[in-house]
């Protein structure tokens, strides 16, 4: 494993955590200052904003933080991989667009992999997500979508080194048994984390695009750490 990540995953986190604490302070507040105001209608309605706020803001720090520790289950799921692979995590996007959890290098090809720690009931019908039978945002578009970033991103290195960019693979994963899935039709590989090592082990082996050389490797893990310094600056294709 080069990176450990966690970076993007850990600002969500504080800043979630952060605007949480502000908006309950807020509540107390508007709590206090009720008796005392000549307006007491105005302090009850900031009191509820207030309340209202912390709830949104919490929910989202847990869910971050769900998240994080699903992309740390899937970072020691891929510590079997052989040697010849290469595991980066949380890499941040360019232009503030988001975050890849997990992108493996190896032989065989590049993959861009998506993590979901859900506990509840997942359908899948091509493209279209659902959750506990609410709709959500595309769990595969999502995934695509990191993919074609990354590969744009990543077209001036493989140019540089005149070797042909290869078909990066999306890959949607799910941790442990706690979700119960129903996927049909999916439009990328829809896993299980157990699953995965031996997926990508066993990816496109016939046809392997050639990523064996040191040079490009390392070009690749250089591109993507100034990536990680600069995410506002490095624009596709530079």
């Amino acid at each position: 494993m080069l990176r450990g990540g966690g970076e993007f995953a850990d600002q969500q986190i504080r800043r979630y955590l952060k605007n949480a604490i502000l908006c309950f302070s807020v509540a107390l507040v508007g709590i206090f200052l009720t008796p005392y105001v000549k307006l007491p209608l105005v302090g009850f309605v900031v009191t509820i904003v207030g309340v209202l706020a912390f709830k949104e803001h919490l929910k989202g720090w847990s869910n971050w933080t769900v998240g994080k520790q699903g992309e740390i289950a899937i970072a020691d799921a891929l510590k079997s991989l052989p040697d010849d692979y290469a595991l980066l995590n949380d890499l941040m996007l360019p232009d503030g667009i988001g975050n890849i959890d997990h992108v493996v290098m190896g032989p065989n090809g590049l993959f861009v992999i998506e993590t979901k720690n859900y506990s509840s009931y997942v359908k899948c019908f091509g493209d279209s997500w659902f959750v506990n039978g609410k709709r959500i945002h595309s769990l595969s578009k999502q995934a695509k979508r990191n993919a074609l970033v990354l590969r744009q991103n990543l077209a001036g290195v493989f140019k540089d080194q005149r070797v042909r960019l290869p078909y990066i693979v999306a890959v949607l994963v799910f941790l442990g048994g706690r979700s119960r899935l129903s996927i049909k039709n999916p439009t990328i590989p829809v896993l299980r984390a157990p699953e995965l090592s031996d997926f990508i082990v066993r990816y496109n082996t016939a046809k392997a695009p050639s990523i064996t050389s040191p040079e490009l490797r390392r070009a690749i893990v250089h591109h993507l750490q100034v990536l990680q310094q600069r995410p506002n600056k490095l624009v596709a294709n530079s």
